[in-house]
């Protein structure tokens, strides 16, 4: 597209928006991904391998090695918009206890490793977020068609840093064979050589593990790939739940600030807390400097159906309702802000996600310009949905968290009415010649759409 277009701004801006790059950053990597294919085809793209810790909620009795094989199996092809390719991955089950979910009886905190393997143009700023995105996009959706849990139970991802994962992959006892032999030319001996040159690096070994949250957010697909064992780590001390009150995985403090339980000690981590000067602390003691905390709960029924009943009756105008509604309410925490008042009210129940940073994006952005078009929206569905979501952020006693949880109820009404076309007016339909650009309606649906059952545009 023309350098100075308006379309390329716009374009730019929504990479600005999925991102947080800086504008010249943003049209790098937009142009980046608009390059012709013969680009990557002079040299740039690479096999490497990306490691990165996958967590997850799985009934108790599960099998950990039959759970591993068949994550595996899933992780052999990967897409995102307008493109597919294929990976491999390694899945290790680290030896530590599976701690039990304290709101989900029968169910266990599972912690694996993964190593995905793909030929990327790696140098590509953001390509390897996104690579990882796409890997557990894949994994997501799989796990949770298999173990079916509440959003707060839905898998979460970090990547992994180097050293740590070298020491892991010198000890892999099992990788892609058997029916998995069919691997992209090059790929055995490049595989074997970078595993054999690992294995004879020594470093020290790997720290307990510490768990933030990332969401994946790319399309997935199904087949085959490699196999995975468990692997010793440091020993772990399981917590003694006859011992002491159980204590939530996620609270949100007097200032709306949001903190998460670690896996290994069960102290809290600040959500961005290492660029709040926010240390790691005991509960007792944050609930002591920063309480009263408020844990992070689901919906009620009652909230649930009133939301979801205000989509209904919204009809092809639920998006934007929806999106007009986050306006208002992103609106009015940044004008608590102004007045010294809590400043992450609609983001304190996961700020990390990438839910909760596109949700606040796409409210700035094209929920702001909808909010001046009265005709685009339903003003009664606006009104109850910002109703419901003020008792999550304000209400006494509980905090509940936005994106996710919006998601979620959008994506049943739309999967209920039929699809997206169902829920969304003309202008927000793909390819519509006089709606928003592809991309905005590409994020939009990749936000709104993120928990539908056909995971179309996660």
């Amino acid at each position: 597209m023309p350098q100075d277009s308006r379309a390329r701004t716009r374009a730019i801006r929504e990479v600005m928006a999925a991102t947080g790059l800086s504008y010249n950053k943003a049209a790098l990597q937009l142009d980046a991904e608009n390059a012709p294919a013969t680009a990557d085809a002079a040299g740039d793209v690479q096999l490497h391998v990306l490691p990165f810790v996958f967590s997850a909620t799985v009934p108790a009795d599960v099998d950990r090695r039959e759970l591993a094989q068949a994550l595996a199996d899933e992780l052999h092809t990967l897409r995102r918009v307008g493109e597919e390719y294929p990976g491999r991955a390694d899945v290790v089950v680290p030896a530590p206890v599976w701690e039990p979910e304290p709101h989900l009886a029968g169910y266990v905190h599972a912690t694996l490793i993964v190593h995905a393997w793909a030929v990327r143009p790696w140098q590509r700023e953001g390509e390897a977020e996104a690579v990882m995105r796409d890997f557990n996009a894949v994994a997501k959706a799989w796990l949770l068609a298999r173990y079916p849990v509440p959003v707060e139970g839905h898998p979460v991802a970090m990547m992994l840093g180097s050293a740590r994962a070298q020491a892991l992959a010198a000890e892999f006892t099992a990788h892609t064979g058997g029916d998995h032999e069919d691997l992209p030319d090059g790929w055995a001996e490049l595989i074997a050589a970078r595993r054999a040159k690992v294995a004879a690096t020594t470093v020290e070994p790997p720290e307990p593990m510490v768990l933030p949250e990332m969401v994946p957010n790319a399309p997935g697909g199904a087949d085959k790939t490699s196999a995975v064992v468990s692997l010793p780590l440091p020993a772990h001390r399981p917590v003694d739940v006859d011992s002491a009150p159980p204590r939530p995985y996620r609270v949100v403090d007097r200032e709306c600030q949001g903190w998460y339980r670690r896996s290994g000690d069960g102290r809290y981590d600040a959500d961005r807390g290492y660029n709040r000067d926010l240390e790691t602390t005991a509960y007792e003691d944050l609930e002591a400097a920063r309480g009263p905390l408020r844990p992070v709960e689901p919906p009620t029924d009652e909230e649930c159906a009133a939301v979801k009943t205000a989509l209904v009756n919204a009809g092809r105008k639920a998006a934007a309702s929806l999106l007009v509604a986050l306006y208002r309410l992103v609106y009015v925490d940044s004008q608590l802000e102004r007045t010294g008042g809590p400043r992450y009210r609609v983001m304190a129940g996961r700020e990390g996600s990438w839910e909760t940073d596109l949700m606040v994006r796409l409210a700035w952005d094209i929920g702001a310009d909808l909010a001046e078009r009265p005709k685009r929206y339903d003003e009664a569905a606006v009104a109850e949905l910002v109703r419901v979501v003020d008792i999550w952020i304000a209400g006494p006693g509980r905090y509940t968290e936005v994106a996710a949880n919006l998601a979620w109820l959008f994506s049943s009404v739309a999967d209920e009415a039929g699809g997206w076309a169902a829920v969304a007016d003309r202008y927000l339909q793909p390819g519509d010649r006089f709606g928003h650009p592809e991309h905005v309606v590409e994020s939009v649906q990749r936000l709104l759409m993120s928990q539908s059952a056909h995971h179309e545009f996660m």
